[in-house]
């Protein structure tokens, strides 16, 4: 039993839901880490030297105060600063950053990379079953990070992959319910993307609960039987079997088309009261309830591969790589930007970095303003040409998207206590608006039989971009004014993704047809003129 069809509104509001509580749970990273630390997890790979580095003054005061004190007492409180100052040192071994960073890292991009694996699966063999395997993974992870202690540290890392891929998978598998609302399907994507990035409040929820003295473990636990309990729930009553494609838009267009229709038979029958002849009235009745074989989609549809090979499509993925970098070293790399801009300043350092998780929490509403701007576009050009219809109503949300991306690169090279945070609100809009307007742009230009391996190709490539930010890692690493050379070299990047815009207005401008819409007979042919361009 399929319920969206049914209830399209419950079905969208409860796969909201799922993405809101698991989806993006693995980018809550930071607060993560935080716990991990305080653990011990890999502390083994700190030596003396990290050790004693950077509270070096405190060490120095203990020891005086050794000297000067000999009670019992007092030593006892010297030996407490001792291991206090051990404690706030061992947060900053970089041994012990570098691997935790290093399994977060391999999980982020396998997360990307395994969804053209995902959108294979799903369709060829539908949503329920691809559902039922990540579900399980899903679950796997969540138990891994339960599990590992600091004795089994390399739990870690399949639990990392379990809750990347998992989330992932549980997100676009829902993000097809948008096909149900055809009128805000734009908004309702950049929703889906929105609770994605807030998704990662529940790693601060975590932290909230192990600073009270809630274990680690008893909070996976309790968050794996939850999200088997709802996602169980939606993928055997809510979804499709398969997935939401262009037979079912095209049963609902026609149903559409039909009501209206027959209305407005009733109403010429009730104005003309001449008989028909019966030749002529069924043909009426055979114009109004079929579809015209000579432009249906199906018989004039791109192939998959002519879709993707395709100047559109090639452009688009390039778009989305090369914003896609800006975005994963941005994550990657803020610390060493922040003790930059502050002179290797912790406490600084530190409020910054809360002040940036704050921020983030914005992502809904920016999520929700780029779909607004990408819907209102798209009435505006509701009666334009087949081509003028979609590509002119993407080209501001997506010149949007190029100013947060490269004014978040142009804040990183000031140096200046006050613009971290603009480009913290910069890089929050720009982190929403980036995989929801690209997303959308695929769901309007494109079948919606290949939305799912379209969308798998996209995130396969912005995970090719996670990896390539290893090198840039390096090159940060490499000399001194190294971090100003990168942000220029991704600042020349940004600016060459222009030509996509600049080529979708212009083949936007060039469509100078009309559309006049007819609700007794077939629309005129879809999304075959795009895909050709």
């Amino acid at each position: 039993m399929e319920l969206y069809r049914k209830y399209p509104v419950l079905i969208t509001i409860w796969a909201l839901m799922e993405n809101l509580l698991f989806a993006g749970v693995i980018f809550g990273w930071g607060s993560l880490v935080f716990i991990l630390k305080e653990e011990g997890f890999y502390f083994d790979y700190c030596t003396q030297s990290d050790f004693f580095n950077q509270n070096n003054s405190t060490l120095l005061e203990t020891t005086s105060a050794v000297n000067v004190s000999n009670s019992l007492s007092d030593r006892d409180t010297v030996l407490s600063n001792i291991s206090k100052a051990d404690e706030v040192t061992s947060k900053d071994c970089p041994a012990q950053e570098s691997k935790l960073n290093l399994w977060y890292s391999i999980a982020t991009s396998a997360m990307n990379l395994t969804y053209a694996a995902i959108a294979y699966l799903q369709k060829r063999f539908g949503t329920r079953i691809t559902r039922a395997v990540f579900v399980s993974v899903y679950l796997i992870g969540t138990l891994c990070m339960a599990f590992a202690t600091p004795e089994l540290p390399w739990l870690l890392l399949p639990g990392l992959l379990g809750i990347g891929i998992g989330g992932m998978t549980v997100s676009c598998t829902n993000i097809q319910v948008s096909f149900l609302h055809p009128r805000l399907r734009s908004t309702i994507v950049a929703l889906f993307i929105g609770l994605f990035d807030f998704s990662s409040i529940n790693k601060q929820l975590i932290r909230i609960a192990y600073e009270n003295g809630i274990p680690r473990r008893t909070s996976y636990i309790f968050m794996s039987v939850v999200f088997a309990v709802i996602t169980s729930i939606s993928t055997m009553l809510f979804l499709p079997k398969m997935f939401i494609g262009d037979v079912y838009l095209e049963e609902m267009e026609r149903s559409q088309k039909l009501s209206k229709c027959n209305d407005d038979k009733k109403v010429e029958q009730a104005e003309n009261q001449d008989e028909l002849p019966k030749s002529q009235e069924q043909e009426l009745v055979e114009n109004s309830s079929s579809v015209d074989l000579e432009v249906s989609p199906e018989s004039s549809k791109l192939s998959f591969c002519s879709t993707v090979f395709s100047i559109t499509c090639m452009l688009h993925i390039y778009w989305t790589f090369v914003h896609a970098i800006r975005m994963f070293t941005f994550i990657g790399q803020i610390n060493v930007w922040l003790e930059n801009v502050f002179d290797y300043d912790e406490t600084k350092v530190g409020d910054m970095l809360s002040s940036f998780s704050y921020i983030t929490m914005a992502a809904i509403g920016t999520a929700l303003f780029c779909g607004f701007v990408y819907d209102y576009q798209r009435k505006r050009y509701a009666g334009s040409g087949e081509i003028k219809r979609v590509y002119l109503p993407v080209v501001l949300p997506m010149g949007l998207v190029f100013f947060y991306s490269t004014g978040t690169t142009v804040f990183c090279l000031i140096k200046n206590d006050v613009t971290p945070y603009f480009a913290f609100v910069l890089f929050t809009f720009f982190r929403t608006s980036l995989y929801a307007v690209a997303f959308a742009f695929l769901e309007n230009a494109f079948s919606a039989d290949y939305f799912g391996n379209l969308m798998g190709i996209l995130l396969f490539v912005t995970g090719l971009g996670g990896l390539i930010q290893y090198p840039l890692f390096k090159w940060y690493e490499a000399y001194d004014g190294s971090y100003l050379h990168v942000n220029i070299f991704l600042l020349v990047l940004q600016v060459s993704t222009v030509m996509h815009l600049v080529l979708l207005y212009i083949k936007g401008c060039r469509d100078k047809g009309t559309v006049h819409i007819n609700v007794c007979s077939h629309e005129m042919k879809s999304n075959n003129a795009l895909q050709a361009t």
